[in-house]
This record gives C-alpha cells, sequence and structure tokens, in this order.
C-alpha cells in the first residue's frame, strides 16, 4: 500500500492561516509520520459549496485511504459570499462524505474504502472585534458534523468542545486576534487530537 495518503481537507483552519508552516496539523502528521504522503488541501474562506467544486481535483483523483473533513467556520458567517444555511451545509456535507466513499482501493485498509474523519469547527471568541458569527452558531454546524458522522459511521474529532471545555481557562490563546483562526496553542490541542483518531487505523 504505498504510498499511505490522508489529504486534510478544509479551510483555513487546515491550511494554516496566520501560522508557521509547520504548525498546522497537516505539517505535524507530516513530521511525525514522513512515510506517509500528507496533502494539506485547505484554502482559505472556503465553505463546503466550494469544497464540492474542487474536490476531484483536490482529494478524489488522489485515492487517499483518509480525508479529514474540515468545514463550517465560513459557511456560518454571515460575510456576504461565505454563508451556507445550516440545511445545505448538511447537504454539502453529505455530498462530499458520499464521494469520499465512493473511491475504492486496497483492502487491505478499511475493507478497501477511503475513511472520512470528520472535525467539528471550533468556537470563536465572540467579544473580539470580527462580528460575523458567533460561538452559539458555530455550535449549530458542530452538531451537524457530529450528526453525519454517526449517520455514515465515521470518526468524529469533536474539536469544538475540546475548546469549549476550556473556557474557564486561557481561552483566548488559543485563538489568534481576530478570534477566529487558531494561534499555535489552538493547532497544539488540536493535533493530538487528530493524530490519535488517525493512529487508531493504521496500527
Amino acid at each position: 500500500m504505498e504510498p499511505f495518503t490522508i489529504i486534510a481537507f478544509g479551510d483555513s483552519l487546515t491550511y494554516g492561516y496566520g501560522v508557521l508552516d509547520h504548525i498546522p496539523f497537516p505539517a505535524c502528521l507530516k513530521k511525525d509520520f514522513p512515510k506517509w504522503r500528507v496533502l494539506n488541501k485547505g484554502v482559505n474562506g472556503d465553505t463546503t459549496k466550494d469544497a464540492l467544486e474542487r474536490i476531484e481535483r483536490d482529494v478524489l483523483m488522489f485515492h487517499p485511504q483518509i480525508v479529514t473533513i474540515f468545514f463550517g467556520s465560513n459557511d456560518c458567517s454571515l460575510v456576504e459570499g461565505y454563508y451556507l444555511p445550516l440545511t445545505e451545509y448538511e447537504k454539502n456535507l453529505r455530498s462530499i462524505t458520499e464521494l469520499v466513499l465512493s473511491l475504492q482501493h486496497d483492502k487491505k485498509f478499511n475493507n478497501g474504502k477511503t475513511l472520512p474523519i470528520f472535525i467539528t469547527p471550533p468556537p470563536v471568541v465572540d467579544t473580539d472585534f470580527f462580528p460575523f458569527t458567533t460561538t452559539d452558531r458555530v455550535m449549530l454546524y458542530a452538531e451537524a458534523v457530529k450528526k453525519i458522522a454517526l449517520e455514515y459511521d465515521c470518526p468524529l474529532v469533536d474539536f469544538f468542545s475540546a475548546v469549549w471545555a476550556k473556557k474557564q481557562e486561557a481561552y483566548e490563546d488559543f485563538f489568534q486576534f481576530d478570534g477566529i483562526h487558531l494561534s499555535n496553542a489552538g493547532y497544539a490541542l488540536l493535533y493530538p487530537m487528530i493524530r490519535d483518531a488517525i493512529a487508531s487505523f493504521t496500527k
């Protein structure tokens, strides 16, 4: 099974907006698993609608064993050109999931099917100056991700809950100045969750 391919499919939180190149989770996977092919297909500003438009060239053509799916922060934003109603977001996530599950490869991994791993979008710092979304809004989209992961029996990294559980601690440290994009500390919290989810299927 060469090479073992993981595609990180998402928006700016996957891409690593505002941090050094070695900080986002795809770069950490490359470092910890040097024999794997890890492709960062995060695009700044993307929604699930944009994801469907590029899924063929950015995901399907590589026939990966694993695809992390990490969208929602833009979909729930009220910025013109970003916002997608929850029903459309769910519909798009299902379409993405079914396209990923349609891939076939070596039966030595996951019975020959590509494995989607869902990641819930994190909450935001509501008091910061970026006024286009709130934690209450993001929570609805995170719940939709959890529902769809359960529906398709796929692994889930519940990053929303992990960050929200820190709200009594240095919560704002997980974000950059805009209260939305992840800081180094935010990625440090996220990465072990993704690494462990992947490792459970690749031992």
